[in-house]
């Protein structure tokens, strides 16, 4: 097993230095960076280290099962190292996370009992991946003071392997041994802390591109300090350090893994809110060793030593505890991490009681983030609640893009923020800034309502004005006309005494005049309302099957509708048959009317050519205009060459 994983480790070496000889798409072909060195250095040593370690002094060595183990974590660190030289050429990461690799098969394939005066040599599993903190995403150090507390952290490790070896060795008075020990322990657990630190602190003051980098190295860098409180609470309750095992795997995992990603991929995922909880459980986690320690240290025994209903009862009363405080303190590392995102939520809160004041308008949430997460390029979208569409708040449309934080309310998509930068806006802010982009959109709709309705309106009147006009002709050119003409004729008849013969004859004449005229008022009321409704709506659309029998098929079930809604059906019908006899070239219509649970359903479908639509002055848009004067709701679905479905939703309450 262990010769196959070396052969592995071989082979995986001679990869890693194949590909950071060629750097980045072969544009540093010739020229080899001294990190691309550092890195094939570091994976050839690790296996001579190795190879040597089991060839020489196998006795030294671990058990097979375990040393299998560390060699596998081993190589995440080793493997990335290379994955990093080859993205960045240049950047010191990569050779510090093949030096933690090396670190760690270093100091654990020697089984513990054997190492002798190098018992201080566990102090170098924390070195490297605590540099790395202080230098990742670019390879640098934030300021001259975290490079000081850097090589501190070298010269403290240094010190604590030198006086354990001391310590081993007895050369020196033990009393001053055992003290210098002890302050280089606090030094460096005090470093390590500010290690771990160091991305928080670097995290507020970056810019945009380094915050979308450093996010990565704020979750894995939390693996750290739960290492360390993992060995602590492993000898508040067992008394021995036997658990950091573990926190040893996960930090070895998680800070290289955490480190490529920042350099490679920093875009790969939204992390903000796993590393605020993961931070708020850290110092929660912390704060109740902290409490357990005191109490063991009064009681003088290990948890593990304390009666099962102390221990539930500690337990419990620390759980409680912690889930009070757990959204206060998510709350507060939240706006201490993302300090712009805090300000975003300030912003927003204000805002939103200023709106419900009257004082301002939600359209003002635009400029509000701008400001508070600095990005005077972000925007706000709305999704029309028509045709579903992405539109600025100036109505423009827009697409969602790589920096497009989509809104939801109540599961629905409502709208989106678009940042400017390279980084969306997180999850909370746009989960806050919702309600007012909910009300940005109610706003719009509401606005474009209103010019459908005054638009709708105008067509009305003018419709109204043009039927009024057509009347007035019509009474002046036929019926008045011919009334007119018969009072002249009455008149001149009166005057003129004729015989009794011509009397009867221009009174007949005058009788089939007056006929005339009434049947041609009958014909201008029919405009109006057809005289076919008097009898009901079915009756009514059973005349218009008469048009052509064989083409129109009817079915009707609608009884006691209120005049309004059947001559509006009626009309509905009347344009929809006639557009499909004249224009669609039907060979077969459909007209069908149901009334269900109070909606009269009027449905019109034909076979022909399709095409339909509505145009502003067209007749489907006076029609749409007509169904809508009385509540109801018309849909027409006309695709080129499958036919036309006009269909109408009128209320028929009172």
């Amino acid at each position: 097993m262990i010769t196959c994983v070396l052969a592995r480790m071989v082979v995986t070496a001679t990869e890693a230095y194949r590909l950071t000889m060629g750097g980045v798409g072969g544009s540093t072909r010739g020229h080899v960076r001294w990190t691309s060195v550092a890195v094939v250095g570091t994976w050839f040593a690790s296996v001579v280290f190795t190879g040597t370690l089991w060839a020489v002094a196998p006795h030294l060595a671990k058990p097979p099962s375990l040393a299998v183990a560390v060699v596998i974590v081993a190589l995440v660190p080793l493997a990335l190292g290379g994955v990093v030289a080859r993205h960045a050429p240049g950047n010191a990461v990569g050779p510090l996370l093949a030096l933690a690799g090396f670190l760690a098969l270093a100091t654990n394939l020697i089984d513990g009992d054997q190492l002798g005066p190098f018992g201080g040599t566990w102090t170098l599993l924390y070195l490297a991946l605590g540099i790395l903190l202080l230098v990742v995403p670019d390879g640098h150090t934030a300021s001259r003071r975290w490079t000081v507390l850097g090589w501190s952290f070298v010269a403290v490790v240094a010190g604590c392997i030198a006086v354990l070896a001391l310590s081993w060795a007895r050369l020196g008075p033990l009393p001053v041994i055992t003290a210098a020990s002890y302050a280089l322990l606090v030094a460096f657990l005090l470093l390590l802390a500010g290690c771990a630190l160091a991305p928080f602190l670097r995290h507020r003051h970056a810019d945009p591109d380094q915050r979308l980098r450093l996010r990565w190295t704020l979750l894995a860098g939390t693996s750290l300090p739960f290492t360390l409180l993992l060995c602590w609470a492993s000898y508040l309750i067992v008394g021995t350090a036997d658990l950091v095992g573990f926190g040893l795997v996960v930090m070895y995992l998680a800070i290289p893994i955490g480190a490529t990603i920042a350099v490679v991929r920093p875009a790969l995922v939204d992390i903000d809110r796993a590393t605020v909880t993961t931070a708020t459980a850290s110092v929660l986690a912390m704060g109740a060793l902290i409490l357990l320690s005191v109490t063991c240290g009064v009681a003088g025994l290990t948890l593990a030593q304390w009666s099962p209903i102390a221990a539930i009862a500690t337990i419990a009363l620390l759980t409680g505890t912690a889930a009070i405080l757990v959204p206060v303190l998510q709350r507060r590392l939240d706006r201490l991490l993302y300090p712009e995102r805090g300000r975003a939520l300030t912003a927003i809160d204000q805002l939103t009681t200023q709106v419900e004041l009257g004082i301002t308008q939600p359209s003002a949430v635009q400029d509000v983030l701008r400001t508070a997460l600095r990005d005077p390029g972000l925007l706000v979208a709305y999704r029309d609640i028509t045709d579903h569409r992405l539109h600025l708040l100036d109505g423009s449309p827009t697409t969602p893009g790589a920096t497009t934080a989509l809104v939801s309310v109540r599961g629905e998509e409502i709208g989106a923020l678009i940042g400017s930068t390279v980084r969306r806006p997180s999850v909370t802010v746009t989960r806050a800034a919702a309600p007012l982009i909910d009300l940005v959109r109610t706003g719009a709709a509401i606005a474009q309502a209103r010019l459908e309705v005054e638009a709708s309106r105008e067509r009305l009147l003018r419709a109204g004005y043009a039927e009024r006009r057509r009347l007035e002709r019509d009474l002046h050119d036929g019926a008045q006309q011919r009334l007119v003409a018969l009072g002249i004729r009455l008149r001149v008849l009166q005057r003129s005494r004729p015989s009794a013969e011509e009397s009867r004859l221009a009174l007949d004449a005058a009788v089939a005049e007056l006929g005339t005229a009434v049947a041609e008022l009958r014909r201008i009321a029919h405009g109006l309302r057809p005289s076919t409704l008097d009898g009901g709506l079915a009756v009514a659309l059973a005349d218009l099957t008469l048009a052509d029998p064989d083409t129109i098929h009817l079915e009707v079930q609608a009884f006691d509708l209120p005049d309004a809604v059947a001559t509006t059906a009626y009309y509905v019908a009347s344009e929809a048959v006639a557009n499909a006899l004249r224009h669609a070239r039907a060979t077969t219509i459909r007209l069908s009317a149901h009334e269900r649970s109070g909606v009269l359903q009027l449905r019109v479908a034909d076979n022909g050519i399709g095409g339909a639509c509505f145009v502003p002055t067209g007749g489907l848009t006076g029609l749409g205009d007509r169904v809508a004067a009385v509540g109801g709701e018309l849909r027409i679905d006309s695709q080129p060459g499958e036919g036309t479905v006009v269909e109408a939703a009128l209320p028929c309450g009172s």
